[in-house]
């Protein structure tokens, strides 16, 4: 099973191999790691510059400090993303062999699960901090010989890796240590269970102030979530055929323990339903922080398949066959994959070219068209930040300060305004009123000319809407049109 399982997951990870992972966030963490490498006469320090402090969310950041170098920016952030598959992968095999007594064929669904919200949507920071979670829980799970000096050193070293990881892997690892610790023990009275649940908190009080020293977040957007998303997050690939994919392999993982072919394991039971509750009602948005109850759903499975134990009856060349059958499944979905990711990398590369025609240390505006349906729009917008790659220049759309990064755009109107994509319709002089207009955009929006002197249009497949008058097209690509501001005189 063990061989199984590591093989799934390292056919899994083979479309690393693509240049440019098909995944919404990654290209913005590798132009923010571009600017935090900048030499000093880089044209890029004349639009950010670099605060480090007591900052949240820094997965990536923290891995390229460490490795930076000794390799590329490129790199580390395609070792984040391999890293983002196998933490968490590991960390529920850990966690499964100290609940199980041997392992569960259903933890052969958990390499599967690669492509899930947190790699494809992006989240590669949350990938990361579960997977730190899990192995630290599963550390905890299986050491039965308790040393309370030491356990508190490594639960709070943990605890603040995770802080500077991610702050919603913190919280969820905090609540599961919680629930883990208030889940009673044979023979175990109800004011021993309460006295340990008591404690808890100073397994990870270390983290808890470096929560106090934070600095503020700005409230900076919020994107509308559905609570329908919380049954296909840990199953969808960006495709709409893994919608339906992912609903069915919900419900057959609610079956199998509908029919107790498969139970939780008893130290897991109160952290399981505990925290599925938690995620369930869990809302979606919460200030800066958007789809917290489809990232909490994510990490609940990974908890809920650790803690599977199997009880169906069978010969032992089953597992073989059911293995077997795994492999040939994820065989057949990653065949599926490869020809949108080889598109995604295809339209990638024409855009890039069409961004040569981006004037050095250029200030640019990344906007989209009104009313597209184009589903992979999602996947190609941040790839604007290659202007800052590529061109060395200021995007509107670059991951920079909002509280969770150690930039800050030098522009304070460009700071102010959240890292989100524009309407082009907003670019237009009537427009500029209109109620759907963000109100922290309307601003920098209403006065662009002032802070931007190129306009990116990352239209997908829906044509260009760009209609804003003083404006001259000087590239296209099929998912991307560059276009220079002339100056008004």
């Amino acid at each position: 099973m063990r061989v199984a399982y590591f093989a799934l997951l390292a056919l899994m990870t083979l479309p690393v191999l693509f240049p440019i992972p098909r995944t919404a966030d990654l290209v913005n963490h590798w132009a923010r790691l571009t600017v935090l490498a900048m030499p000093v006469s880089d044209p890029l320090n004349a639009f950010y510059r670099v605060e480090w402090g007591v900052i949240p969310n820094l997965g990536i950041d923290l891995i390229y400090m460490l490795l930076a170098s000794l390799l590329s920016v490129e790199t580390i952030v395609r070792l984040a993303f391999i890293l983002s598959f196998w933490l968490p992968a590991i960390g529920i095999w850990l966690l499964h062999r100290a609940w199980a007594q041997k392992p569960s064929p259903t933890m052969l669904i958990v390499p599967v699960l690669s492509y899930n919200l947190v790699t494809t949507v992006g989240l590669v920071n949350y990938g990361i901090g579960i997977g730190i979670a899990l192995i630290a829980l599963a550390w905890w799970a299986g050491n039965e010989r308790r040393r309370i000096v030491r356990d508190l050193l490594i639960l709070n070293a943990a605890a603040v890796v995770l802080f500077f990881c991610h702050l919603m892997a913190l919280a969820g690892f905090c609540i599961i240590f919680g629930l883990l610790e208030a889940t009673p023990r044979c023979g175990e009275s109800f004011r021993a269970t309460f006295l340990r649940a008591l404690q808890s908190p100073l397994y990870v009080a270390v983290a808890l102030v470096l929560i106090w020293f934070m600095p503020p977040m700005q409230n900076a957007y919020q994107l509308e979530g559905q609570k329908f998303w919380i049954l296909v997050a840990p199953f969808f690939s960006g495709l709409s055929y893994d919608i339906p994919w992912g609903a069915g392999l919900a419900a057959m993982i609610l079956a199998l323990f509908a029919t107790r072919l498969v139970v939780v394991a008893k130290p897991a039971r109160y952290a399981v339903f505990g925290f599925f509750i938690l995620a369930t009602f869990a809302p979606s948005s919460i200030g800066t922080a958007n789809f917290v109850d489809a990232r909490l759903v994510v990490l609940w499975v990974c908890l809920a398949l650790s803690a599977t134990v199997a009880r169906f009856p069978g010969p032992k060349h089953l597992t073989g066959f059911i293995s077997a059958a795994a492999i040939a499944f994820a065989c057949t979905r990653l065949a599926l994959l490869i020809p949108a990711w080889k598109s995604y990398n295809e339209d990638a590369a024409e855009m890039r070219t069409a961004f040569s025609a981006i004037p050095l240390g250029s200030s640019v505006l990344a906007v989209t068209p009104p009313n597209c349906r184009d589903p992979d729009l999602h996947f190609e917008y941040n790839l604007s930040t290659f202007a800052v790659i590529d061109r060395r220049a200021q995007v509107n759309t670059l991951f920079a300060g909002q509280g969770l990064q150690p930039l800050r755009a030098r522009d304070p109107a460009v700071a102010a305004a959240p890292q989100t994509i524009a309407k082009s319709e907003w670019l237009t002089e009537t427009a500029q009123s209109k109620t759907e207009m963000l109100a922290e955009q309307a601003d920098v929006i209403a006065h662009w000319r002032d802070h931007f002197n190129v306009v990116v249009d990352i239209h997908g497949t829906c044509a260009s809407a760009v209609t804003a008058p003083g404006l001259e097209r000087v590239a296209n690509s099929k998912i991307a049109d560059v276009y220079i501001a002339s100056r008004p005189r």
